[in-house]
Order: C-alpha cells, then structure tokens, then sequence
C-alpha cells in the first residue's frame, strides 16, 4: 500500500532572492521541499545557513510555513548565501548569487544519513556542488539513498569543463532530469549538436538509464519521456509576474504525481498547471492550496 504521504527531500542551497525593494526565500532545492510541502507530502530542506540574521529568518520562515528544520545546518564563519533578482518585462529573472558561503560547505553526519535511509524522493542540483565539501555531501547522501527516487535539476549558471564533469557525476546517480529548453541547448552543444531536443532527451535516458527526462518550455509547456513514452503539452496562456521558482513547483508537481503512480500525461498536466500557478505571484514559493489550483485551472479551461 502506498503512503498517504512521502517524505521527499530538497538537498543543496537555501537563500535569499533580493529583489529590489523585497526579499523572498529562494534556493531551488529549498523551493521544491516548500512545494512539495504545500501539495501534501513531506517536505524537507537540507541545507545550511550562517549564524547571522539572515540565517536566523530562514529558520524562522521554514517554521511558519511548518517545515522541519532539523536538517538546516548552522556555519560558525560562513554567511548565508543571498542571490540578487532582477526581472525583465516578461517577469523572467536573472540572478547574481553569492559565493563562499554556507550551503558550500553542507556536511555529511549521522542525522542526514539516517535521513537519506527514509527518503521516498530526493532534488538535487549542480549550484550546491560548485565546492567540493557540499559536492561530496550531496553525492554521498544521494548514494545512500537506495530506495529513493532522485531527480537532477539542472539548473545551470554557467558552462564550463568542471560544470561538465559535475553533470555527469550528476546523471550517473539520478533517477530523472529536468532541464528548461537553454540548458538543453547547452547540452546538446557540449555531447550531441544535430540531434533534435526529444533525441536527444531519450539520449539522456538509454545513456544514463534514466526513468524520466522532463524538458520545460515555460509559456509553451514541456516535454516528458520515458524510453517507451513521449508527452509534449501544450502551455498555459498567462501573464507572468515572476517566473522565478516556476521550475522548482513544475519538478514538485512532477515528483507528486510520479511517486502516485499518474501516467505521464496526467503529470505534464498537473505540473504545467502548477509552474503556470506560480508565475502568477511574486516570488518563488507562493502559498496556495489545492482548492486554489482547482480554481485556477477551472479558470484556464472556461
């Protein structure tokens, strides 16, 4: 019998997005756990942040959106780690993030290891494997989560032959990618240039024995294969706000869905719907509930 509810895990950075006038909580594994939380599961961050004020907000923000924290690990001398956001006409943004700070030095302990033998599901990026510390911690945590089903969001800042090694790494301990349409770009420049994007997702898939890829296309929908299925649908028509965190709700959705057994055109669906939902709010983990979603896609199809 399936559980009601799983436990499924954000590891790596959480932050600060500064915006010009505003600050939200932000960090892409933290965003998933936040949303994952909001649509009913277990949601756990496993990060760390700097014994400083902002650190001290992030506890208490993931405490007033009923978060556990036990898992957010405190630096004595590191800070914790802020990002700049500024978005375009469009509401998409661009990021300048911190370096040196805490979640670059994630630790590895008896408390996460325990963790990692309860995870259902686990997110994972390549931010919070820039320093090898939290690099090691996040591969041997994953590594240690024998039944848990991982999904690799790319997230990409950048591309360069340790960025490639740290993929690779990457793919060769997940379960599942998921990647926009520029960071597919940028894969295929670096392994496979002529193919066209769905080849090349089920390339992904037989190399790396993936069970799922998932390729976003923001207003124009996404993309999900398995090596026997392709669903492409088709976008929700919106005007954004702020598409920062759309991708982290689209890989919650996707992760809910997945792990109760939907087919994969009900997950596009529902994830599409969410990522679109979020767009609508500034920041990236707008509080909602499931009648809210319910409204909205009433709304989309009248």
């Amino acid at each position: 019998m399936r559980p009601n509810k799983f436990n499924i895990i954000g590891i790596g950075e959480i932050l600060w997005d500064v915006y010009e006038t505003e600050k939200f909580l932000g960090g892409a594994p933290a965003n998933f756990a936040i949303h994952c939380k909001q649509l009913g599961d277990n949601g756990i961050v496993v990060s760390r942040t700097g014994c400083d004020d902002l650190g001290h907000e992030v506890i208490n923000s993931l405490q007033k959106r009923e978060l556990e924290t036990d898992y957010i690990q405190q630096d004595l001398t590191k800070p914790t780690g802020t990002v700049r956001v500024s978005l375009d006409k469009d509401g998409k943004p661009k990021f300048q993030c911190t370096t040196d700070v805490a979640f670059d030095y994630l630790q590895i302990d008896n408390k996460l290891s325990d963790l990692a033998q309860h995870a259902d599901a686990i997110l994972f990026g390549t931010l919070a494997q820039r320093n090898d510390i939290s690099r090691q911690t996040i591969q041997q945590f994953l590594k240690q989560s024998v039944h848990a089903f991982k999904i690799y969001d790319i997230n990409l800042r950048g591309w360069d032959e340790k960025i490639k090694d740290i993929v690779n790494q990457s793919l060769i301990l997940t379960d599942a990618i998921k990647l926009n349409d520029d960071e597919l770009s940028i894969l295929k420049n670096a392994w496979q240039p002529e193919v066209e994007d769905i080849s090349f997702l089920q390339y992904l898939i037989a190399e790396y024995n993936l069970k799922c890829a998932a390729l976003t296309l923001g207003e124009n929908g996404c993309i999900l294969a398995q090596h026997d299925e392709v669903v492409e649908q088709k976008g929700i028509k919106i005007k954004p706000v702020d598409t920062t965190g759309c991708g982290d709700a689209f890989a919650a959705a996707l992760i809910h869905q997945y792990l109760r057994e939907k087919s994969l055109k009900e997950i596009a669906s529902f994830s599409n719907l969410l990522g679109a939902y979020v767009a609508l709010f500034p920041g990236a983990t707008p509080e909602y509930s499931n009648s809210d979603l319910s409204r909205f896609e009433q709304d989309i199809k009248s």
